[in-house]
C-alpha cells in the first residue's frame, strides 16, 4: 500500500535526524544534484525546442512544449537523480512513484507559470523557461530527497 505522503515527508524528517544528515552532507548533495540539473537540463531544453518548434497542437507552443518535455525529461531525470545524485537503493517503481508526485506537483505549477509568463506577461519563452528552470529547482530537490529518496535508502556516501 502507498504511503500517504505527509507520513512519508515526516517519516524522511526523523531519517534526516537519525541519519546525522547535516548541512555539509546537504550541500554536496545539492551540488551533485546542480551537476546532474545541468544534464538534465540540455536533455529538456533540446526537447522543449524541438516541441516548440513543430508546435504539434497549434495552440500555445510554449505551453505546449514545456509540458511534454517536462513529462519526458521526468523520467530521465528520475534515474540520474536515484543513481548519481542520492545514491539510493530505494525500490526503482516506489521511487519513481513518489519522484512523480513531487515531478507532478511541480510540474503543474510550473507549466502554469510557463504559460502565464509567456502569454499573459509577454515573456519570451525562452526567458521564461530559464526562470522557471530556476524557481521550482531547490523546491524539487527537497521534494525528491523528502519523499522520492529518503535518506534511509542511501548507499554509503
Amino acid at each position: 500500500m502507498i504511503e500517504n505522503p505527509k507520513d512519508r515527508a515526516l517519516r524522511a524528517r526523523d531519517g534526516l535526524k537519525s541519519a546525522n544528515y547535516d548541512i555539509k552532507r546537504m550541500m554536496r548533495e545539492y551540488v551533485r544534484y546542480l551537476g546532474i540539473a545541468v544534464f538534465n537540463a540540455i536533455f529538456f531544453w533540446t526537447f522543449y525546442e524541438m516541441i516548440y518548434w513543430l508546435d504539434p497542437l497549434n495552440i500555445y507552443p510554449a505551453t505546449v512544449a514545456w509540458a511534454i518535455a517536462y513529462i519526458i525529461g521526468s523520467f530521465e531525470a528520475h534515474y540520474l537523480h536515484r543513481r548519481f545524485t542520492f545514491k539510493s537503493k530505494a525500490d526503482y517503481k516506489e521511487s519513481l512513484y513518489w519522484a512523480f508526485v513531487v515531478y507532478g506537483s511541480i510540474g503543474v505549477l510550473s507549466t502554469i507559470s510557463e504559460h502565464l509568463l509567456v502569454y499573459v506577461f509577454d515573456v519570451h519563452h525562452r526567458l521564461a523557461w530559464a526562470l522557471n528552470m530556476c524557481a521550482f529547482g531547490f523546491m524539487m530537490f527537497l521534494g525528491l530527497r523528502l519523499l522520492a529518496f529518503p535518506p534511509e535508502m542511501d548507499s554509503s556516501e
